[in-house]
């Protein structure tokens, strides 16, 4: 996503019919590509849902953590069991998650505006990207009447970036969260669990900036 497309559409956005807080969030700059790494902030996030279709799937948790340079500042990770609109289905297999416990969880609206909150100023930080970037548009669209216009980093992307720069790639299980952590030195930890998924990538992204000859934000944007 080119800096300077981003910086017009916020600006369309902020002066249109945008609901807030997003109307809030379109009104302040998206952080330079030329940022130095030391001085970028990223919101390492992941969404646990109903399904893998980004058209249909609903949110049932999310998790995040606010990654300054390369200290993850543990004091601003959050996480929520969302409240969904339809039954888990055959999800609750992989993230654990029953109708029982999300019947209890948080309006999605409400949790949506604390992910747009966080993200003012910062870059949205997924691993694998596609399918939770797609769903934030399609509720931010649903409440704001926009779509989530922030930079994002995806590590998954970044690491197949520089496979390809070295003429490495290999299958797409190697590029999982896990296999990369583990290739990266990094301790286990239980997957599909939102708030430690999103402390993985967070700490994936840093080992990745440790490693490597990444100076600027651009380096690591989509």
């Amino acid at each position: 996503m080119r800096h300077s497309w981003l910086v017009a559409k916020r600006w369309y956005y902020a002066h249109k019919d945008t609901q807030e807080p997003l109307r809030s969030l379109f009104r302040t700059d998206p952080p330079s590509p030329d940022t130095p790494i030391s001085d970028a902030e990223f919101v390492a996030l992941d969404i646990e849902t109903t399904g893998l279709d980004p058209a249909t799937a609903q949110m049932l948790s999310v998790g995040w953590v606010v990654v300054r340079g390369t200290r993850i500042d543990l004091r601003t990770s959050e996480s929520y069991i969302v409240r969904p609109s339809k039954d888990v289905g055959h999800s609750a297999s992989v993230h654990g998650l029953t109708d029982t416990m999300v019947g209890s969880g948080q309006d999605w609206g409400l949790i949506l505006d604390k992910i747009v909150d966080a993200l003012r100023g910062r870059v949205l930080l997924v691993h694998h990207a596609g399918l939770d970037k797609t769903l934030l548009d399609r509720m931010c669209r649903r409440r704001y009447g926009a779509r989530l216009l922030v930079p994002v980093a995806d590590t998954l992307a970044i690491e197949l970036r520089r496979r390809r720069h070295r003429h490495h790639v290999e299958s797409d299980r190697s590029l999982r969260l896990p296999a990369l952590r583990d290739e990266y030195g990094l301790p286990r930890y239980s997957s599909h669990d939102c708030l430690a998924d999103a402390l993985g990538a967070a700490d994936l992204l840093v080992a990745i900036i440790k490693s490597s000859k990444t100076r600027t934000l651009g380096q690591l944007l989509l």
